[in-house]
């Protein structure tokens, strides 16, 4: 008796993972398609000053924001996001690092997120020498910004979660000039995303 409610139990249960295997793959998520874009260097400024122990150097104080674009393609789902990491660098010298909020991407639907990464009175040393006169000669700074977060979709209470990795860099070439229209130092980019 005992075994043969065990066995209808099981065979219950087995009928309710196909069931759910069955919906999983009818309504299967496609990945998003994820776009990151530079949209403005508020802040860029190299000045003189001194670090905590009383050495003189060059002091970054820095605000950029990036644009987060998602366009989730599924119907049925909505799309759940890590907080993003962003990362600021000139050559292999970290400027500033952020982490952004959990973000949510409504089903079949693109949703652009701004996010910032920035630093205030950063001590600078040797670095900010270079910096300043790369920007002095016009060459343009050259700075690389890089964004990494996960993706997933929860189907069916938290069962199946379908997660996607997605990476970002920019590479931003900043000019000194400042274009008081836009609110921005003048800049170029380039942008690619790698899921």
């Amino acid at each position: 008796m005992c075994l043969d409610l065990f066995a209808n139990k099981l065979e219950t249960f087995a009928e309710f993972g196909s069931c759910i295997a069955c919906f999983f793959m009818a309504s299967k998520p496609p990945p998003p398609l994820i776009s990151i874009k530079i949209a403005g260097i508020r802040q860029f400024g190299l000045g003189e000053g001194v670090d905590s122990t009383g050495v003189a150097t060059k002091i970054l104080t820095s605000n950029c924001s990036v644009d987060l674009l998602v366009d989730n393609k599924s119907k049925l789902f909505g799309l759940h996001i890590s907080p993003p990491v962003i990362d600021m660098s000139f050559g292999r010298l970290p400027i500033a690092s952020s982490h952004g909020p959990k973000l949510y991407a409504a089903s079949h639907d693109s949703s652009l997120f701004r996010l910032y990464v920035g630093t205030r009175n950063k001590p600078m040393y040797g670095a900010g020498r270079n910096m300043q006169d790369l920007l002095e000669l016009g060459k343009g700074l050259p700075l690389i910004i890089r964004m990494s977060f996960r993706t997933n979709y929860r189907v069916v209470w938290d069962l199946i979660k379908p997660e996607f990795h997605h990476e970002a860099e920019c590479l931003l070439l900043l000019n000194r000039k400042y274009d008081k229209k836009h609110r921005t130092q003048v800049y170029n980019s380039t942008c690619i995303t790698i899921s």
